[in-house]
């Protein structure tokens, strides 16, 4: 039996979700994600977009595996108007999730908070983006709540400021703390209760996980990990009875419209097309993707030449240690 198993990457380690449960409608789309890749129950558009709001950023990580790409030309603000355009379709087929980062930070585009306030004003439940929280600054924070963000992710590796800044070129951690604080203090003055913060952590293998959540508990709604993959890693030919989630669940935009069948940008070849000429309708359901999904509800995800090799799917194959199929020459 294919194993597929949504959210095996993300682990809540304090706190309290900051998913928002307190409608039926809410609780239906979170039902989906979960349920819809594992019955392989395929909606007629995504559940929730990545719409990369820019691939520009402010840090220079030691880590970031995606900077000498993104120095090829390829750094950039996506058009509002196609925003626009993609929020639009998504009404239509009742989008209910979007998420506003990818690569780049955010908060470098200018109209980062209309972009949060046109998709809630065009009733998308679940608006939210990952950030290192440099510039969440008054103002910022200010505009994002008045656009009804609905939760904020912000990226802290470990307990130590000097071992954080030193990885995180340009980035202070007590900046980011009195941003993270600053936040809280004006969704408590304007008694929004939203958006909920997240800190979360890559897990390390040498990760603590009981000192992390205990430094960083108090300043936000909840603590998390997510799996560590290692982008060098890249394992071809492991021949396992696995399935991605994201193929039922999600597609991601680039800022140039470039549409991904999942948030793996190694994955181009099997890139539908772009949202500038081709609706994410048609982009769902383009027969490269309906392949990808074919391929790995049957166990055969392997054969997808982009997929074999996926650090995410190494890691996933990994830690649940998975039996190779017995297959039919």
């Amino acid at each position: 039996m294919t194993d597929i198993r949504p959210n095996a990457n993300f682990y809540s380690i304090g706190g309290k979700s900051v998913h928002d449960g307190g409608s039926v409608e809410y609780s239906e789309y979170r039902r989906c994600w979960q349920e819809n890749p594992v019955n392989f129950v395929l909606r007629d558009f995504p559940l929730h977009l990545d719409l990369e709001a820019t691939s520009r950023c402010n840090l220079r990580c030691t880590f970031c595996d995606k900077l000498p790409l993104l120095k090829k030309g390829q750094l950039g603000d996506m058009d509002f108007d196609l925003y626009k355009r993609m929020i639009d379709e998504g009404r239509e087929h009742k989008l209910w999730g979007v998420k506003l980062s990818y690569r780049g930070e955010p908060l470098l585009h200018p109209k980062i908070a209309e972009m949060v306030a046109y998709a809630k004003k065009n009733g998308v439940l679940d608006v939210y983006f990952n950030t290192n929280g440099m510039l969440l600054k008054e103002d910022m924070a200010s505009r994002l709540i008045d656009s009804g963000l609905n939760r904020i992710s912000i990226s802290i590796e470990g307990t130590s400021a000097e071992k954080f800044e030193k990885e995180r070129i340009g980035a202070s951690l007590d900046v980011i703390v009195r941003n993270i604080e600053g936040l809280r203090e004006l969704r408590e003055k304007k008694k929004t209760g939203y958006p909920k913060i997240r800190i979360q952590t890559v897990f390390y293998p040498d990760a603590d996980v009981s000192a992390y959540r205990n430094k960083w508990q108090t300043l936000c709604d909840e603590v998390a990990a997510v799996d560590y993959k290692d982008e060098s890693r890249r394992e071809k030919g492991i021949v396992r009875d696995w399935a991605c989630p994201q193929l039922w669940q999600r597609m991601t935009i680039e800022w140039d419209g470039t549409v991904l069948p999942c948030n793996n940008d190694d994955i181009r070849s099997c890139s539908p097309g772009n949202s500038a000429e081709k609706s994410i309708y048609d982009c769902w359901h383009d027969e490269k993707v309906e392949n990808m999904r074919l391929a790995h509800k049957s166990g055969h995800s392997d054969e997808i030449k982009d997929c074999d090799g996926c650090p995410w799917r190494t890691a996933q194959i990994n830690k649940n240690k998975l039996q190779a199929p017995n297959r039919k020459l």
